[in-house]
Formats: structure tokens, sequence, C-alpha cells
């Protein structure tokens, strides 16, 4: 009876119902908390701060109105103050749809294809150390705790990819335009393995010319329509100009250096991207035939890294810089993960007991705990092909040795990441209390000066103590619910990326705040510059002159006095 009703549900309804419970499964290894890094720039466009008049000489929230996500630009002015963290939670939520989307159709692309085996398949890549948090050498997100739009594209440039291999080109362009749409460099990344793909596919004689010709020019059609809307608004950007000039690789290494130069990133993490993609070649070779273009995908994707690689060597180029290329990892994570997952998953339900038993838990346990296990992955590989049988009689007892210590490292890692996230919540409870305060209790055109931030860049200019870099944790929400404006934030940098002129504006006053060393100083600094409170750490001495506390916060009005 059961059975019966079982073969009743439609098997879209089965795909879906696996798809929405990696999307949840995958949320709850990696945690969730809103309001936080790259939020900064969404929060001020959902609220359209740049239409409100206190904003008329702020020139990092007016260059947010030409933050060139079609995404952000549909949402602007539509979600409710109260309801903004349920809607970036069910945006997190749809991007993992998405994502989950892509890696499933990509599963059953490489053997994946029985229902239990998908189900298997999900729970691996969603405990996959290979997804966890952010690539190496590039910094791109992956299964990270909050959502950008950046996150949602990953989903959408696999199954571009997936229907390219399939030789459904028109969906395929079709997909890279939603792509664009959301986040245009990341379909510049994802032109070149789509490229890749289909030249591999014209040498096998799998592709005509009037039938590619006639697929490519519907699927272009349709990647233009969704292009026009974001190509507009970077043409229409006021800001797009730098004068007086700067050198752009100066201002990266001063900013955020770590998703453009390769230089600036530790040997340790290259290597550990270099070991990445070596696990996906070899993953991709151990799937034999169904890992073919999976290959030439991967190649594809690695190209575009080592491109980011060269690309600043040979030119300064700002429009060339912003292709944020040794981001482009985040395709090698993705196919490589899914890869090694996929193969697991086969391995688990291979008819060979020595796969079941041994080297399927085996590969889980290196895939599924510390990445620094990842390097294991390509001997363990090598080892299963030299024997893939192997005599012994205990193999149910290996299976538990081997994963149990997966169970264990799961454990423990979910247990940290809720503390992190409370705290996290925490510390963004605060300065949105503060931002409301300010939001009722002071002038609409009143400025405030908080701490600047935590240092990113590589170049030593800009140094901040430490007490100030935590105090900044949580404050990315003050613009958007206190309705003032921030004197500088040093993660306001990103604007220059698509309003060069705001350049000198963020590095002097960065610069200057930076070289403050306590509050005394600040409230001096804000004075001299028509800045009306100082957000400051809450210390015994100083608690008299609060005008209101919040947690580790106090708010400071400023005063005049002689310089010390």
């Amino acid at each position: 009876m059961a059975q019966t009703f079982v073969h009743r549900i439609p098997d879209w309804c089965v795909h879906a119902a696996l798809v929405v419970f990696g999307a949840l499964f995958s949320i709850g290894v990696s945690g969730y908390a809103g309001g936080q890094e790259n939020n900064l720039y969404h929060l001020p466009v959902l609220a359209r701060l740049y239409d409100e008049p206190q904003f008329a000489n702020d020139m990092f929230i007016q260059s947010l109105r030409f933050y060139a996500s079609g995404f952000w630009m549909l949402l602007a002015g539509h979600v409710p103050e109260r309801d903004v963290y349920t809607v970036l939670f069910l945006c997190q939520i749809v991007s993992r749809i998405v994502l989950f989307s892509g890696l499933v159709v990509w599963a059953r692309l490489v053997g994946v294809a029985d229902i239990r085996a998908q189900f298997v398949f999900v729970i691996l890549a969603s405990l996959s150390s290979i997804l966890r948090g952010y690539s190496k050498a590039g910094d791109g997100g992956l299964l990270i705790d909050y959502f950008t739009q950046s996150e949602l594209a990953n989903g959408t440039t696999l199954l571009s990819l997936a229907w390219m291999v399939r030789r459904r080109m028109a969906a395929a362009f079709a997909m890279n335009g939603i792509t664009f749409f959301i986040n245009a460099f990341i379909a510049v990344w994802t032109a070149v393995p789509l490229a890749f793909i289909l030249w591999f596919q014209w040498r096998e004689g799998k592709w005509r010319i009037r039938p590619l010709f006639a697929h490519a020019a519907i699927g272009l059609a349709v990647f233009t329509l969704l292009a026009i809307p974001v190509l507009r608004n970077i043409l229409a950007n006021p800001y797009n100009i730098s004068i007086p000039p700067f050198d752009y690789i100066t201002f990266l290494e001063e900013f955020f250096p770590y998703h453009f130069l390769i230089w600036t990133i530790p040997s340790q993490e290259t290597w550990s991207f270099l070991v990445i993609l070596c696990c996906g070649a070899a993953g991709a070779m151990a799937l034999s035939a169904s890992g073919a273009l999976l290959a030439v995908a991967l190649s594809g994707a690695a190209t575009v890294w080592i491109i980011g690689v060269v690309l600043p060597y040979l030119t300064h180029a700002r429009l060339l810089l912003n292709l944020h290329l040794l981001r482009s990892g985040t395709t090698v994570h993705l196919l490589t993960a899914m890869a090694i997952a996929g193969l697991a998953t086969r391995w688990l339900f291979s008819r060979n007991e020595t796969d079941r038993h041994v080297w399927a838990p085996a590969l889980i346990l290196c895939s599924c705990t510390t990445d620094r296990m990842l390097p294991l992955i390509i001997l363990l590989l090598l080892m299963r092909r030299a024997r893939p049988d192997l005599a012994f009689r205990r193999r149910y007892f290996a299976t538990i040795v081997l994963l149990l210590p997966v169970v264990f490292f799961i454990t423990i890692h979910t247990v940290h990441t809720y503390a992190a996230e409370r705290q996290i919540i925490q510390q963004r409870d605060e300065w949105q209390d503060l931002a409301m305060w300010a939001r009722t209790q002071t002038p609409a055109q009143a400025i405030f000066l908080l701490p600047p931030g935590t240092s990113r860049g590589t170049r030593t200019g800009f140094t901040t103590d430490m007490e100030q870099e935590q105090l900044f944790q949580g404050a990315v929400v003050f613009n958007y619910f206190s309705h003032r404006q921030a004197w500088i934030l040093r993660a306001d940098g990103s604007a220059v990326m698509w309003a060069p002129a705001y350049y000198h504006t963020w590095h002097d006053r960065l610069q200057d705040v930076t070289h403050l060393r306590n509050l005394s100083e600040r409230s001096y600094y804000a004075a001299q510059h028509g800045i009306a409170y100082v957000v400051d750490r809450c210390a015994s001495t100083d608690l008299d002159h609060a005008v209101a506390r919040f947690g580790r916060l106090c708010v400071f009005r400023t005063f005049k006095g002689t310089e010390t």
C-alpha cells in the first residue's frame, strides 16, 4: 500500500522535496545570521536610502543607486523594515534551493540517478569541507551563513553548465543571462567553461552548424534581454569616473585584495586551492565516462582562475580587475565537491562490498571533516584504483571506525557554529538598538562617527586597534535602521569599484580616523568635521558623558576642545 502511494507521487514532487531538504539541511549545517558582511551594500538599497535628503551628499550611499545587480534592483523599496531579516532568510533558502538544484542535476550526469542515492548525495554535499565557508585563494562565498546575490549565482552557474553538458544550449545561455542579471562578473566567468564544453562537444561531432546557431541565437537573445537592465544601470552611473586618477592595484591592496591579487594571498591557501583542483580532476577521472565533461568544465573554471593570477601582472585596468577572477575559484570548489560527493555516493550504493564498507566511508572521512584531510583524497583514489577489492573480514567494523570521526567532527563543528551565530546576532542587535535610538532621538541630518571596521587590506597605511575592530562587529545594520549617515567605514571602499570618484574621500577619511587613538581624539576630530555623535566603547571613566548605552556600545555627543 505504502509502495503504491509512493509510486503515485510525480517524480518532480520527489525531486523538489529532495532539493528543499538539501537547502534546509545545508542551512542547518552552515548556520544563518542576516545583516552582516556584504549586507552593508544591500540593506541601503532595500530601503532606498539614496532617495532620502539626509544622504544627498553621501557619495557612498548615492553610489548604491547604481549597484548593478538586477536582483537588488527588483527588491529596492519593496521590503518592509520589520520583515527585512525574514526576507533575507527566505532569499537564503531560495539561494540554496537553486544551488542544490544545480548539484542534483550534476549528480545525475555523473551517475547518481536513484532517489535514495541522491538523498545521500545532498547530505554529503552539505557536509563537504570543500563547500564550507569561502573558496581558497579567492575568498568567494560558498555555503556561508548569510545571504548575498553572489551565492545565488553559484546555483545558476551549475545549472547553466549542466544544461550545456546536456546540449541544451539555448537554456544554458539563458540561464547565464539570469546569472548576469544577478551578478554580471560571474556570468563572464561562466562563459569560459561553457565555451570549453561546447568546443569538446563540437570536436566529438555532437553539434552541426545550423542547430548550433539556432540554439545559440535563442539563448543569446534571452541573455541580452536579461543583461539590458544591468547594463543600463552601469551606463547611467555618474560616479564611474576617476578624478583625480589613482592606481587601482594600490587601492585593492588597501581595501580587499584577496579577490584580485595572488601575491597578497598566503601560499598555504594557494596550495589548498591547487589540492582542491587536483581532487576535482582525480574525482572526474574516477567517475570514468560520466566524468569526461565534468573534467572539461573543471578545466574551463580553472582557466578563469589562472587568468586571474596573471592579469594583475599585465594591467592595472579597473574594468578588467573588477571581474574578480580569483574569486571564480568558487566554480572549481563547486564542481570538485559535486564530484567527490557523487563518487562517494556511487561507492556507497555499489555492489562491491569493499567500495561500500571501506572506500566510500574513507572518502567521506577525508571530504567531510577538516580541509586538512583533502590531500588524502588523491592518495585514496590512487589506492582504490590499484586495489579495488580488499580481502578482510571485518568490513562493517571498518565502516564504523571510519565514520565515527565524521559524526564527532560534525557535532563539534555544529556546536561551534551556533555559538558563533549567537554572538553575531547579539552584536547585530546591539547596533540595531543603537540605530533605532538614533532614528528617534537625533536630527535627520546628524552624522555618526563609528568604529571604521576590520582591517582587510595588506597595506599598513590604515591600522585599527583590536578594540575598535571588535566594536564594529554588527555595525552593518546601522545605516539601514537609523537612516543616519556614518562618516566612514572601511567596507565602504567596495563602492570604489563602481564609483571610482569616491576613492579619495574614502582613503582620506579612513586614514584620518584610523589614526585616532582614544575617545578624546575621536570627539575632537568629529567636532572639527561637523560630526554630531561618536560611538565608542563604554569605558567606566567615560560613562558619565555618554548620552546612550547599548551593551558594549556608548554614544557620545561631540565637543570642541584643544588638540591633545
